[in-house]
């Protein structure tokens, strides 16, 4: 599925800064050297595990729907810079997630077309991870013309406590990243979230959190 076809439906409106209820803290935070707020929280995944051995569904692919659900409920993380630098708020925002590739021994970053409806999200993702192994690791990130994606990264492997992120020159990521860690005995894994600060606040970290547990309760 190319970029093209997963953009079509995109929407994006202009945001008049001069009026916009964010400009002090935009103008504030896009000064610093790193203007990126992060955060590491345990999230409860008990009922989404079990819902997705119970369906047989992947259970990535289940948080991974969790986490886009989530984040586009916010107007805040949907916050994006045009290739103009200038603010825009999309109607939309998919995944960008690494996918492994066995027979390559590497990673191909891949685009995940959000769907409001679970069974229809895990459709196209199941095509999405069947074509990694033939697209170049950066190719699709590198064609994007719209941002309106979400990172979601995904290690499986280890339990941790905090996450530091690379950051893009010169104005830091614009667009969200959240980094999903083990599952522990009791069933609760680490969720990394960095985010722009001039976009978004700790209130609205806060909600993002409220609404995935939400998310994950209801698979």
């Amino acid at each position: 599925m190319s970029n093209m076809q997963q953009n079509k439906r995109v929407q994006k409106q202009l945001i008049d800064i001069s009026v916009w209820n964010r400009r002090d803290n935009f103008d504030f935070f896009c000064d610093f050297c790193n203007p990126n707020l992060g955060v590491t929280v345990r999230v409860d995944a008990t009922h989404a595990y079990t819902a997705a051995k119970q369906k047989g569904v992947s259970f990535f692919l289940s948080y991974f729907y969790a986490v886009l659900s989530a984040a586009n409920e916010i107007e805040e993380f949907r916050y994006r810079f045009d290739k103009d630098g200038n603010v825009v708020l999309y109607d939309r925002i998919d995944g960008l997630a690494p996918i492994r590739v066995e027979e390559k021994n590497n990673f191909a970053e891949m685009i995940f077309p959000f769907a409001d409806d679970f069974e229809t999200f895990t459709r196209t993702a199941r095509k999405v991870i069947a074509c990694a192994a033939v697209t170049d690791p950066y190719e699709q990130a590198e064609a994007m013309t719209d941002y309106n994606v979400m990172l979601v990264s995904a290690l499986p492997k280890l339990d941790f406590t905090s996450f530091s992120n690379t950051q893009r020159a010169p104005q830091g990521n614009d667009y969200p990243l959240c980094v999903i860690g083990k599952m522990g005995e009791d069933r609760r894994m680490p969720v990394s979230l960095t985010i722009h600060h001039g976009f978004a606040d700790g209130e609205h970290i806060s909600r993002f959190f409220e609404l995935l547990q939400e998310k994950l309760n209801q698979l």
